[in-house]
């Protein structure tokens, strides 16, 4: 017996999903993903055990121009702290997932436990793993049932990506993986590979089959290419049977057909080949009991009864004359009777980006010199993903490095109308140059600066904020995009900024009762979508998004004062009011609330709760 079967109910979720999906792989013959799991635990995912990850608003990087815009989000701070955080504000409520992950080329910024991983290490696919898999589980919590999450690769890592990616979102919810073409064949960048890398891929996920893919879209109202008459030149033509329909055969001197201006009662012809061979009832009966007599007949018209959805009760087709020298035949139809505006094709898995990649240093007036993706790419997969039948949706970038998410999603609103809000989920990761220049200006050896960087060295963190990836790209790139630069219009939108922060269960009550009500309170707003304080004292905080018409009210009885004034002021908000009540009690005694009207009370996160009852002890002591 597995030892791990004797200690279930010691398990927590992860060990225990990962467990059952472990049994069912063993009983389909052991097909998928082994790697060293946890050789060098991550400390990031290790520091979420003793505290608790919450938001940090940093006022003075807000931008605000109009409280009427939608507010977008940046947070700063490590993704999985970020993703921990949003499990409990954006819980099932994210439309669609775009990240660029590390390639893990060991060219680029992959960061394991603050260490560069290089191409040399042993272990690097492995740590790439566990790195991607704890950050991909998260997410997948966030998705809506209807949502779906896309990934750029290149083809270090694809193969191992998409095992994982059916591990943790289920094969039978991968939709493909489309090859995208990012440069010319001609344009090298290193003469000594091998082979020249032309393509990155893209992986494309959904949460459950409610998700719906989205097709390429074309105008099916016009009548163009109906130009068609056909002129029947005798009242007895050759009658057949065909399987189950009756057929008039018309030789080539029995009928014309006559090509005019387009009109809604003439017919169009389609030429049956490839796939419409089969994939249609015109392509399936002409190969069933026509395409045999292409010399025998040539040139012959036919004439089907009960056949086609354009109410004419018939349909014609033809084969080609001799001397032709075409392989196949023909058939013609009317207009549709319930013909929808739109005709929908499947996209190809294959998609050629090479000149708006080409062209992606100009955007955003910020310099990022590798990795940055193109809008319009990104502005294709919203479409790709269904965004253009949601006006209101949530999209989410968890290694928003560059930022060309935010603008994208932007620059879709203004083209489709909406309200599409976007969260970006960036550290202040900087690249090995970065960390060679400070070592530089300091006058370090690789040693010396080890030790101040395993120790967060004040100066060394200093420097990460003001060279870091957050601070000098992707911040000032949405300053670009919001308030306009170099002749660019600037786009509607409001961006809330904010960092990751933590809090403990150790401290005075005075530590704790500032950590309880001013570092978990900004957590508590963005998950309500209220950034503005309406009022505050010492045991409770309301607060109201840009227009007043929502707000979020929390009320700590710590000292037992202030909850008549609070219930007060909630009769007073005209509109809904989400509560969040710290109290010892398991329930809220609604009575006092009869008068308050378009409430809900709002469950508070178990550990931040422990926090509070830990401030109510000392408090009492």
């Amino acid at each position: 017996m597995d030892k791990r079967q004797e200690n279930l109910e010691n398990m927590d979720a992860e060990e225990l999903r990962e467990y059952i999906y472990e049994l069912n792989e063993s009983e389909s013959g052991k097909l998928g993903l082994s790697w060293d799991r946890e050789r060098e635990p991550e400390k990031i995912v290790e520091q979420c055990g003793e505290m608790v990850p919450v938001l940090e608003e940093v006022p003075e990087r807000d931008i605000v121009r109009d409280p009427a815009f939608q507010n977008d989000l940046l947070i700063q701070g490590d993704n999985f702290h970020s993703l921990s955080v949003l499990t409990y504000t954006h819980s099932e409520k994210i439309d669609l997932i775009y990240i660029d992950p590390p390639y893990n080329t060991g060219n680029d910024n992959f960061v394991y436990n603050d260490h560069f991983v290089d191409a040399d290490d042993g272990f690097r696919h492995s740590k790439w793993l566990n790195f991607m898999e704890k950050r991909l589980r998260l997410a997948r919590d966030l998705l809506k049932e209807d949502g779906c999450i896309l990934i750029s690769i290149n083809e270090n890592e694809l193969f191992v990506l998409k095992l994982l990616c059916d591990r943790i979102f289920k094969e039978k919810n991968y939709l493909t993986t489309f090859s995208v073409k990012v440069r010319h064949e001609d344009r090298i960048l290193k003469g000594d590979k091998d082979f020249h890398e032309v393509t990155e891929f893209l992986l494309f996920y959904r949460k459950s089959d409610k998700f719906r893919v989205s097709k390429r879209r074309e105008d099916n109202s016009s009548i163009e290419k109906y130009v068609y008459r056909v002129q029947e030149l005798t009242d007895a033509p050759e009658e057949e049977r065909m399987g189950s329909k009756t057929v008039y055969k018309f030789r080539p001197d029995q009928y014309k057909i006559i090509k005019g201006k387009p009109s809604a009662d003439a017919l169009s012809v389609t030429n049956i080949r490839g796939s419409l061979k089969e994939g249609n009832s015109s392509g399936r009966f002409f190969m069933a009991y026509l395409n045999e007599r292409f010399e025998s007949e040539a040139g012959f018209l036919y004439k089907v009864m009960d056949m086609g959805a354009d109410g004419l009760g018939y349909r014609y087709f033809t084969i080609p004359e001799q001397g032709k020298n075409r392989k196949n035949g023909d058939y013609y139809q009317g207009l549709p009777v319930n013909r929808s505006a739109v005709k929908e094709f499947p996209y190809p898995n294959f998609l050629d980006f090479e000149v708006d990649f080409n062209n992606v240093a100009r955007e955003g007036g910020v310099e990022f010199r590798n990795g940055k993706k193109p809008v319009e790419f990104l502005k294709f997969l919203f479409t790709m993903g269904g965004l253009e039948d949601k006006t209101e949706a949530v999209v989410l970038d968890f290694f928003a490095g560059s930022g060309s998410t935010g603008q994208a999603l932007l620059e879709f609103n203004r083209e489709h109308g909406g309200n599409r809000k976007f969260i970006l989920c960036t550290n202040n990761e900087i690249s090995k140059q970065t960390e060679k220049n400070f070592r530089k200006e300091k006058s370090l050896s690789k040693k010396q600066f080890d030790g101040m960087k395993e120790k967060k060295d004040p100066a060394w963190l200093a420097y990460v904020e003001e060279n870091g990836i957050c601070s000098s790209v992707t911040w000032p790139r949405m300053q670009n995009v919001l308030q306009g630069y170099d002749g660019y219009e600037p786009l509607e939108g409001n961006l809330l900024y904010y960092r990751t922060n933590f809090v403990g269960l150790s401290g005075s009550r005075d530590q704790l009762y500032y950590d309880l009500t001013e570092k978990c309170i900004p957590m508590l707003c963005v998950k309500e979508g209220t950034h503005v304080l309406k009022e505050a004292t010492e045991e409770f905080r309301i607060y109201t998004d840009g227009e007043e018409k929502g707000y979020t009210c929390v009320y700590f009885d710590v000292f037992g004062m202030d909850y008549d004034l609070f219930v007060e002021r909630l009769e007073q908000l005209q509109g809904p009011k989400a509560l969040y009540i710290f109290a010892l009690g398991d329930q809220v005694d609604e009575r006092e609330l009869m008068d308050v009207e378009d409430y809900r009370i709002e469950p508070i996160p178990y550990r931040i709760l422990e926090l509070y009852k830990k401030v109510v002890r000392l408090s009492k002591e």
